[in-house]
């Protein structure tokens, strides 16, 4: 059953299912036997052309037919009755009567034809036995029984009428004894045809229905396999032996945004790479039953890199067949993940620095204000030699700095305990690019731009941490401009209701290695930063639920991404009162 009547089964109603559904059978039945009356024309024209000329050529006719030549009324109401019969399978006028006539025509001929042969003894009673065979391929039981009685009569009347001197055309008279033996045995070799030729057609048709069920349910589970492997959310890739691509499915096309038509019969190594391929080969996977597993950076057409992960598999022939086919390479897009499980390990070393910086903190910061401040009584209270004024100065200046160390120290350690309230992200951004306007580092060759889509973005937060964040992004993107550049800020709605902001600079850029470290407590890509700036700006940001992300290249600048979540609800509403 093809998907026509399988959606029509879960449609209508039984009574109403079983009339359409007999309406489709009988017209693939009607198209059948369409097919059947033209194969029949052609084959009975062939047949007659090929096979009268034949015999003509071995003298097996008579020269005339009265006054006409035997063959060439036979050529010529071959090509008469052929050409009716075309007409009429061109215009689809009732089959079964174009059947009937046909029928009906070649047992005329074929009487005529055994009258003029020799009756009894002529080689053309075989073509009785033809009308009755394509009589119960086409019309089934009772066309071949009626065909076999015609052809039994017909051959009958013509036998006895010759014997009996009616007419006077046919072999010279026979034994009434042999007469009815010959005439028995013809009419049982019809209807043996005849059951014979039913019984092989019964038997066809079910063969053939049973075939088309077959067919239908091979096409029903190649379209559900492919439905399968293209629903699947894993890239998938066959192979065979050589590493030439049979199969690539839609989500390979999406994570590695290459067309299956461009990659298809090609070889396997210009997706998933030489090393990958090595290690495949490199493996017996008949005796390793583990699937080989890889992962490496992926740059996609457009510059991207992903971070993917491999499984590969041996692609065996059939049940009990011991014979390897080629591989099958399942992926996956791992990035989320890695990055997820670098900013786990981040966060568990800044919990380790956090819980570190409130010791230390606590036993340097007082010390460190009894030495700066016994060191300012001394300058004071001393009459120092310029010299010694300058090694003051180093000193009180370098305590400052290791106060400012001990500071960001803190912030590190404890930025969550800071409260939060509402706050309006676009005029917090308006007054970091006052400031950064106001800047002493920013140079006539700096530009600060600030785009803002909505008037207000409002979120539950810190302002004072925030600003924290916002400045030392800012101040990192100009220290990574130092011969000038654009420093481009954007806030726009996320479609959650949150923010995201972007900061954008046409800087130096980083290498792999430093934005490998981007966050690490010091490790820092200036001469004279602490090391500490984006790991304050990370810790602040996850204690605000929101997330971090960059881009960047050597000498093209540096893109980072920051996302605010929504403020809740209930806190706005209980703001508003």
């Amino acid at each position: 059953m093809d998907e026509k009547s399988v959606s029509v089964q879960r449609i209508l109603p039984g009574p109403q299912l079983r009339g359409i559904t007999a309406a489709l059978s009988y017209s693939e039945r009607a198209q059948e036997v369409h097919r059947q009356i033209l194969w029949l024309i052609i084959s009975r024209a062939i047949l007659m052309f090929f096979g009268l000329n034949l015999a003509d050529v071995l003298e097996l006719l008579p020269p005339h037919l009265g006054s006409v030549p035997f063959v060439s009324f036979f050529n010529i109401a071959s090509v008469v009755l052929t050409s009716a019969y075309f007409a009429l399978w061109w215009s689809r006028w009732r089959p079964p009567w174009q059947l009937y006539l046909q029928i009906g025509a070649d047992l005329w001929l074929t009487t005529l034809l055994v009258a003029h042969t020799r009756g009894i003894e002529s080689p053309f009673v075989a073509f009785y036995l033809l009308i009755i065979i394509y009589s119960s391929l086409t019309l089934g039981r009772n066309g071949a029984m009626i065909s076999a009685g015609l052809c039994a009569v017909l051959y009958s009347a013509l036998i006895s009428t010759t014997q009996l001197g009616i007419i006077s055309f046919g072999p010279p008279r026979i034994e009434r004894e042999t007469l009815a033996f010959r005439i028995s045995f013809h009419a049982l070799g019809f209807f043996a045809v005849a059951f014979l030729g039913t019984y092989l057609s019964v038997r066809l048709f079910a063969v053939k229905e049973q075939l088309e069920e077959k067919i239908d349910s091979v096409k029903h589970l190649e379209k559900l396999n492919e439905r399968i492997v293209s629903c699947i959310r894993s890239g998938l890739i066959t192979t065979n032996l050589r590493g030439t691509i049979t199969l690539f499915n839609s989500a390979a096309e999406e994570i590695t945004e290459k067309k299956s038509s461009e990659v298809l019969q090609t070889p396997v190594q210009f997706v998933i790479g030489e090393d990958l391929w090595s290690k495949i080969h490199s493996v017996d996977p008949l005796k390793d039953l583990r699937p080989l597993r890889h992962e490496f950076w992926l740059t996609k057409p457009d510059g991207e890199k992903r971070f993917l992960g491999f499984s590969v598999s041996p692609l065996m022939g059939k049940e009990g067949e011991d014979r390897l086919l080629g591989y099958i390479i399942a992926f996956q897009d791992l990035t989320e993940i890695k990055s997820l499980g670098e900013e786990i390990r981040l966060k568990e070393k800044m919990a380790a620095i956090g819980r570190m910086a409130a010791g230390i903190a606590h036993e340097i910061r007082n010390p460190l204000t009894s030495i700066r401040g016994s060191a300012e009584v001394l300058r004071s209270r001393l009459t120092l030699q310029e010299r010694d004024a300058r090694l003051m100065d180093i000193m009180l200046r370098e305590s400052d700095r290791l106060n400012k160390f001990v500071e960001d120290f803190l912030c590190l350690a404890r930025p969550g305990k800071q409260p939060k309230h509402s706050v309006e992200l676009v005029s917090l951004l308006r007054d970091t690019s006052t400031l950064l306007e106001n800047n002493p580092e920013v140079r006539k060759m700096h530009s600060v731009i600030l785009r803002s889509e909505p008037s207000e973005i409002t979120i539950h937060g810190n302002a004072d941490q925030l600003k924290q964040v916002f400045w030392n992004l800012s101040q990192n993107a100009l220290r990574a401009m130092p011969e000038g550049g654009t420093l481009t800020i954007q806030i726009t709605t996320a479609q959650d209701g949150g923010a995201r902001i972007t900061f954008q600079d046409t800087g130096i850029g980083m290498t792999p290695e430093e934005k490998e470290n981007l966050f690490q407590p010091f490790h820092s890509g200036f001469k004279t930063g602490s090391g500490l700036g984006l790991s304050i700006v990370f810790q602040i940001m996850d204690d605000h639920k929101g997330r971090i992300s960059y881009e960047s290249e050597k000498g093209r600048g540096t893109t980072v991404n920051l996302y605010l979540p929504p403020q809740e609800p209930a806190f706005k509403s209980a703001h508003m009162h």
